[in-house]
Parts: C-alpha cells; sequence; structure tokens
C-alpha cells in the first residue's frame, strides 16, 4: 500500500487520540537502568522467582481462560513474542523497528509483534512493512498499553476494531491472535475475541521486563525457564524507554539458539503442532 496512503490512515485514526485520555500503563514503570534502585531490583526479582516457583504453565492455566493459548506441542521450537510494537506516542523519537529487525535477521529467528494500534503513529511504515517480508507477523495488541478488562463489550469491540484497521494499512494478512494488555481479560473481551475467530494468546515464557530492567537476569530467567514449545515475551524497547530489552532480546535469542531450537512466529509454531497432532493421531 502506498506510504502515504498508510500514514493518512494512520494520522486520521489516531489524530484524536491522547495519550492522557488512556494513562499508558507504564507510567509506573521504569524507563531506564537508573529510574530503580538495587534493592528493589533485588525485591523484584526474588519475588518473580517465588511467584513461578510453581511452573509458567501452571500459573498460566490457573489464571487464564481454558481456551487460551498458552504453550504449543511442538519438539525442537518456541515462539518469540514481542509486546507493545512499536514506539509509544510518549516517546516519539524513540523508535528502535529497524534495530530490532536486524536483530532478529542476525539470528535467523522470526516473531509475532503483539502491537498497540496507538504506538504504531510514530513508527516508518516502510519498517514495518520490512519487518513482514523478513517473515515476521503483527498482530492485535489493542489500541493503548492499558487494560481492557473493565471494558463494556461494544467498546472492546469498537477498540479491537480499530486496532485491526491500522493493521490492516500494512498487510491483509492479519493472523488472528490476540493478546490482552496487561494480561488482564474479561468474560466480555472472550467473547469478543471468540466471536471475531481470534484466539487469546498469553506465554510461558516472561520475566516481568517491564519492571525489572536488568537483560542479563531477564534473559537467564526466560532461558531456564522455557521448553520446547514454549511462547516467550519480551517487550519492545524504544529508546529512552525499556531499551534494555535491546540486549534481553538478543541474549535470549543466542541461548536459544545454543539450546538448538527453532525460534518461529506463532503462525509458523501452530503450522508446526497441528503436523504433529496429525502424525501422533
Amino acid at each position: 500500500m502506498n506510504k502515504l496512503i498508510v500514514s493518512a490512515m494512520i494520522f486520521t485514526i489516531t489524530a484524536s487520540l491522547n495519550a492522557s485520555d488512556y494513562p499508558l500503563g507504564r507510567n509506573k514503570d521504569p524507563k531506564t537502568v537508573d529510574d530503580i534502585n538495587p534493592i528493589s531490583l533485588f525485591f523484584k526479582k526474588a519475588l518473580w522467582e517465588t511467584l513461578s516457583l510453581p511452573g509458567m504453565r501452571f500459573m498460566a492455566n490457573l489464571n487464564f481462560p481454558e481456551s487460551t493459548i498458552i504453550f504449543f506441542n511442538v519438539e525442537n521450537a518456541v515462539a518469540f513474542t514481542i509486546d507493545d510494537g512499536f514506539c509509544g506516542m510518549d516517546n516519539p523519537n524513540g523508535d528502535m523497528t529497524k534495530e530490532i529487525r536486524e536483530l532478529f535477521k542476525k539470528y535467523d529467528a522470526k516473531a509475532t509483534f503483539f502491537t498497540s494500534g496507538s504506538h504504531c503513529k510514530h513508527t516508518e511504515s516502510n519498517e514495518i512493512k520490512l519487518l513482514l517480508e523478513d517473515g515476521h507477523e503483527i498482530a492485535n495488541h489493542s489500541m493503548y498499553d492499558t487494560p481492557y478488562n473493565k471494558f463494556t463489550k461494544d467498546d472492546f469491540l469498537k477498540d479491537f476494531e480499530m486496532t485491526n484497521e491500522i493493521l490492516s494499512s500494512y498487510t491483509f494478512n492479519i493472523p488472528k491472535w490476540y493478546r490482552a494488555p496487561h494480561a488482564k481479560v474479561s468474560k466480555d473481551m472472550m467473547e469478543v475475541i471468540d466471536l471475531k475467530g481470534y484466539k487469546h494468546v498469553m506465554c510461558d515464557g516472561f520475566a516481568n521486563d517491564t519492571s525489572i530492567p536488568d537483560p542479563e537476569w531477564i534473559s537467564s530467567f526466560i532461558l531456564r525457564k522455557t521448553k520446547p514449545g514454549s511462547i516467550i515475551l519480551i517487550h519492545m524497547p524504544e529508546k529512552g524507554v525499556r531499551e534494555w530489552n535491546y540486549e534481553a532480546i538478543e541474549l535470549t535469542l543466542k541461548g536459544l539458539k545454543e539450546k538448538n531450537l527453532k525460534i518461529l512466529n506463532l503462525s509458523e509454531i501452530s503450522k508446526l503442532s497441528e503436523q504433529n497432532n496429525f502424525i501422533s493421531n
């Protein structure tokens, strides 16, 4: 699609959006590694380790509807997902899509980018196009980085469709994956997701990277918890906001390669899982 048309569409949809209308979920999170003191960082890590002791898959299954996808039935691959693509409304000069695309290319890896509609405004449409050409995919993560579990069904549906409209300006092949921002999903949300024929996707490999600005620890935690079929989640880094996640992603990609695991997007690993189920039956 012509770049001017894409830009005009995004501008039209997002022109009325104001970050202050929906408080950004990351407002209370550290933006740089210097925004948290060592003691707080230590306790955040200890708390996350404790909460995950029963197992990430077990905890996810307890907290989300039964239809939510937590992992896949495969033996030699994992899915990599990036949340909050691509650049927040509060950080117009922070886009790192190009850097992340080059990083994944370096490790011959693919990812699904759960994209917030309002986060597309400050990202060059050509960069997203190149991302798609490299074999990655973009998926619905709602318009804003804010919880939606208090929205009415009608309001959530409008937001869901608005996000899809923005995503469709980049590709006609929007995969039917949805991830609820802040991992908060309601019955009304699930009804809309089901109505639209989408699958709600969470993960079993997440290191609370929005609150713990330590890339080596994030990577180490994820690699310790990762199993074949895992769905990994790291949030999109931006210049000046969660920039530590660039290093966390690289260390994680490197570690997964050392484990001889293929790194796929959700559609790829889903197809592989279906093939395995067919063979086993």
